[in-house]
């Protein structure tokens, strides 16, 4: 056990405050000195630093509840907002310090001439980058990634400024910066739906190719190899049946059910004009002669297919169809008119009437004979010559096959058109500028107030630091009691300090130790406040 430790206690000592002061202040000028030296170096720093401007906008992010089934919506997987601001950060972030966007950027404003003095390519020499160039470009990109900032100003608000020492280049790199990067972000949006679209429009030309090729083997055999009778037949597998049905039901049509109308159309007519010119006056006329023509291909067609087709072609030959029956109508009455211009309005709409029935029933003979003509030489020629028609079916069927390929395919490239369209119109997700960047007024750096409070704390620690340092490294007695206390002995007598070559040897010592402490810390100080601060700022 060491005996001056219960000695000690037994004087009970205690923690005395005037006697930390008296320690204190006889090293007042360890605490003073740095105090003074980081105050002073704080306000350097503020003078001596090249102030930041920050110009920066705002952009809005909207997500919205409902959305085309046509667009994929990625929303529905995030639990919260934040998991969602979380990617839409990251995404932000991915695209402006990305090499390529940077370098756009810097080759469009000639940063890097600007930055680093590299002159661009010389005109007409498009392609050919000299590797300096290229390297100063790259050091440009770098230096604009640091001058990037992103941060998050709220739920689905972000901000996207740059920092510049020049406040016109902070403002025209946000501002060309942000508009990039809205470019850049919608490409990147539409980039799948496009090329998914582009596909399909190469595989159309294909199938395209595809049904071209199948019509014309199948002309070249009808042309070459088959029996002239069925040169120009428009009758196949295909549509036997559908014309077998239209045949049948012209027929009985032209047979039974039009013999009631033709006896009320008659009636009406006779009541109006009792003697009724012959429908060759009609049917015979230059005028509705190439109306009566068209009509009949038109019918033809349309009972050879089963009805209208579908789609814009489909209603195409409808609207051509009305327009002709709307023609052929005012051409009778028209006719009429200048034979009985005595007739009113309604009576010749009376005859007319009749004359415009007989003119279609004659357009229905003529349906009726090309269908049973082209019907029996389709079946004549199958019978006679099986191999062939074989061989026919097979080719029809392959153009069947490519028509329905390639409608299919056009089907699809629609969808994915209205998938664009609607993707265009940003439905479901869109990004809106909130705020526009402004041309700042004032620098963000050096902030005063934090400067001189980070210079006041650093001051009073590294002053309180020191006075402790010392009281912790002293060893020497500064008092009888203490000396009494500590070493147990009674002191009889003291000696003043003798100042020779050895103490004065060891004061200046001691006081180099105390300096270059001083300066150390100091310098620390400095390259946290004119180094470390800037760039973390």
């Amino acid at each position: 056990m060491d005996p001056y430790l219960g000695d000690e206690k037994a004087g009970g000592s205690s923690f005395d405050p005037l006697e930390l002061l008296r320690l204190f202040w006889r090293r007042k000028w360890l605490f003073i000195i740095p105090f003074i030296l980081c105050l002073t170096m704080a306000w350097v720093a503020i003078k001596v630093m090249t102030p930041i401007f920050f110009s920066a906008g705002q952009i809005r992010v909207v997500h919205e509840t409902t959305n085309s089934r046509l667009i994929s919506d990625g929303g529905s997987r995030y639990g919260r907002y934040r998991n969602m601001d979380h990617d839409t950060m990251v995404n932000i972030e991915t695209i402006v310090t990305g090499p390529k966007f940077l370098e756009q950027v810097v080759r469009e404003l000639d940063l890097h001439q600007m930055w680093m003095g590299i002159e661009s390519t010389a005109p007409g020499t498009a392609g050919a980058v000299s590797p300096r160039e290229a390297s100063a470009v790259r050091s440009a990109a770098r230096a604009l990634q640091r001058r990037i900032r992103v941060d998050q100003d709220g739920t689905h608000l972000f901000s996207l400024g740059i920092r510049d020492p020049n406040p016109q280049t902070a403002f025209a790199l946000a501002r060309v910066v942000l508009d990039k990067f809205l470019e850049e972000e919608r490409a990147n949006r539409m980039a799948p739906r496009t090329t998914t679209r582009d596909f399909l429009e190469n595989q159309r030309e294909i199938y395209q190719e595809d049904l071209d090729s199948a019509e014309t083997a199948l002309t070249e055999y009808q042309r070459e190899m088959l029996s002239a009778s069925l040169a120009g037949n428009p009758i196949n597998y295909q549509n036997l049946t559908a014309a077998e049905t239209a045949l049948n039901r012209l027929r009985e049509q032209f047979v039974s059910g039009d013999v009631n109308e033709i006896s009320r159309l008659e009636r009406q007519a006779q009541n109006v004009l009792p003697t009724l010119p012959p429908v060759t006056t009609f049917s015979q006329n230059t005028e509705i002669v190439p109306v009566f023509r068209e009509l009949t291909d038109l019918e033809f067609d349309r009972h050879l297919s089963g009805g209208m087709s579908a789609g814009s072609r489909g209603f195409d030959q409808q609207n051509e169809l009305g327009s002709l029956r709307l023609h052929l109508s005012s051409l009778i009455e028209g006719q009429l008119q200048r034979l009985y211009p005595q007739m009113g309005q309604i009576d010749r709409g009376k005859v007319a009437g009749y004359f415009y029935f007989m003119i279609y029933r004659q357009i229905h003979q003529r349906i009726i004979d090309r269908l049973n003509q082209n019907i029996t030489e389709f079946r004549d020629f199958t019978t006679m010559q099986p191999e062939q028609s074989a061989e026919l079916t097979r080719l029809q069927n392959d153009v069947t096959s490519a028509r329905d390929m390639l409608a299919q395919i056009e089907r699809e490239i629609t969808q994915q058109t209205m998938s664009l369209e609607a993707s265009l119109s940003e439905i479901g997700y869109r990004i809106e500028v909130r705020k526009d960047p402004t041309l700042p007024r004032s620098p963000i750096e050096p902030n005063k107030v934090k400067l001189a409070f980070m210079g006041f704390i650093l001051s009073v620690a590294l002053g309180g630091g020191l006075v402790v340092l010392a009281i912790l490294l002293d060893r020497s007695f500064n008092s009888v009691p203490e000396i009494e206390r500590v070493l147990g002995l009674p002191v009889i007598g003291t000696l003043p300090v003798i100042q020779d070559d050895h103490f004065e040897r060891r004061r200046k010592l001691r006081f180099l130790k105390w300096i270059s402490i001083v300066v150390m810390i100091l310098a620390v100080a400095a390259v946290g406040l004119l180094v470390v601060y800037p760039r973390l700022s």
